[in-house]
């Protein structure tokens, strides 16, 4: 997936470069950079938490400072900028990343491709390649089913449970409808044509799927879409046969 980051003016004195970019389900996230100093600071606005705002400042791969924005109190921020890392990773600012240092497992893309390749082999390059002396030295490797079971843990921690996925989207794909719904019903009341009204379902239904692609960055709900379309489609064929 690409991942669009825009430049802005820094909102914080001290800061030369700014970028912001808001993710599919509605997290803003911001990086801020101090050429000079390298430093920087990370921060993530978090929809599901009625966007409640947590920040970091980093320099040279040391964390100075975490911070509930929110409550302008100190906070361990990790659990909140870890499931952001590819968004920040993909920073369009080399120098940013190379100040962050791995800070929450961020990394410039190079140094990415690097990581995922000596986590795929199981070995790390202070780690002798034979595991003939594993007992020996204590070396624990990861196992295949272990590393996959690590991988799909850190997928659902990133995208959230089933539920909280449900629960982001609920509201506004209510709101679709029950707006959808509503318009169709007066355009009805004013045409009182099942064509008319097919053919305004139908072109609700695409509305729908558009906000959701281009305005809410978030992928499409296709029951939403075609449940429009096919009463659309019942409609335009009722009153273009029967009527």
């Amino acid at each position: 997936m690409k991942h669009v980051w825009r430049k802005q003016k820094p909102r914080t004195p001290g800061f030369t470069r700014a970028y912001t970019m808001e993710t599919p389900l509605g997290d803003i996230l911001e990086a801020e950079f101090n050429f000079h100093e390298r430093l920087v600071r990370l921060a993530v606005e978090i929809k599901e938490e009625k966007g409640r705002m947590y920040s970091s400042t980093v320099r040279n791969g040391i964390v100075l400072q975490e911070k509930d924005i929110s409550s302008g109190r100190a906070y361990p921020v990790f659990r909140k900028l870890w499931p952001f890392r590819d968004y920040f990773s993909s920073l369009p600012d080399n120098d940013l990343l190379l100040s962050v240092g791995g800070c929450y497992d961020i990394f410039p893309p190079v140094q990415q491709e690097y990581q995922d390749r000596r986590f795929d082999s199981g070995r790390d390059s202070s780690f002798p390649r034979s595991s003939r002396y594993d007992s020996v030295f204590g070396i624990v490797r990861e196992t295949r089913f272990q590393r996959w079971k690590r991988r799909r843990r850190e997928e659902i921690e990133a995208r959230g449970t089933l539920w909280e996925r449900f629960k982001r989207r609920f509201w506004g794909d209510l709101q679709d409808i029950s707006l959808g719904c509503g318009i169709a019903y007066l355009v009805y009341l004013f045409y009182y044509d099942y064509v008319v009204l097919g053919w305004s379902l139908a072109a609700l239904g695409m509305t729908t799927g558009l906000l959701d692609f281009l305005v809410r960055k978030r992928s499409v709900l296709f029951t939403k879409v075609l449940s429009f379309l096919s009463l659309g489609s019942y409609f335009f064929y009722t009153g273009y046969v029967y009527f």
